[in-house]
């Protein structure tokens, strides 16, 4: 059976599998890399977040937060941007098992890939209306 873990136990489960991950002077934050993917957690009473950074600019967070806006399964997920970066942010529960973590983990790693790709056959960018371009 897979233990449960409250928020502080997550994080120390999460900074076991980030490379080089840097703790806040508190213990409340913490920062690595979960693979390739720079990312960043935090704990908070009601539960800690996690953060992966996308390799999408700002000119794509429109159609980030759209893509999920209109996705049910992402209820506790948002976006947000940092210096010109745009990050996935998902809102773990407080008390969780470990084999609910490692799921919930790699379904906000699989998001975040999905959201990475841009749809084909986008359309142009279309010029602002009254303009000559």
């Amino acid at each position: 059976m897979s233990k449960a873990f409250d928020p502080a136990q997550t994080l120390r489960w999460l900074s076991r599998r980030l490379a080089s991950p840097q703790w806040s002077q508190g213990g409340l934050a913490l920062e690595g890399a979960l693979g390739e993917r720079p990312a960043r957690a935090r704990r908070f009473d009601d539960g800690p977040t996690l953060a992966l950074r996308l390799e999408t600019g700002e000119d794509d967070a429109r159609r980030v937060c759209l893509s999920l806006a209109a996705t049910e399964e992402a209820l506790d997920d948002a976006a947000y941007l940092a210096g010109g970066r745009l990050w996935l942010l998902r809102r773990y529960p407080p008390c969780l098992t470990e084999t609910e973590l490692e799921l919930l983990l790699k379904q906000q790693l699989a998001l975040a890939q999905l959201l990475e790709r841009k749809p084909e056959g986008q359309a142009a960018a279309r010029p602002l209306p009254g303009s000559y371009a």
